[in-house]
């Protein structure tokens, strides 16, 4: 199934740049722990500057959303506690999906 998860930072937490952001980008690639995840779209949100990070959006295809809530949780995000609201739901992916 694909799911989107959408999840906003909790404020000042993430810098452009920073540790954290550049640990979840490296783990968008490599996630071992989650083999049942497979990420196919993923990006950071921006405030109004289109500089501050302030949240992220993810396309990702994956058994349960049991998987993608632990894939979010064992995330450098969610282990640093950056996360104010993370909302993951099932998607009917019409245009532009993979194999099409």
């Amino acid at each position: 199934m694909y799911v989107v998860v959408s999840a906003t930072h909790k404020s000042g937490r993430v810098q452009s740049g920073s540790e954290v952001q550049l640990a979840f980008a490296d783990y968008l690639q490599s996630h071992p722990g989650h083999p049942d995840v497979v990420v196919h779209n993923a990006g950071p949100t921006h405030d109004e500057d289109f500089n501050t990070p302030v949240g992220f959006l993810l396309v990702v295809e994956a058994s349960s959303l049991d998987s993608v809530r632990a894939f979010i949780a064992d995330s450098p995000y969610g282990k640093a506690d950056t996360l104010a609201e993370t909302d993951i739901r099932t998607w009917d992916w019409r245009t532009g999906r993979p194999g099409d």
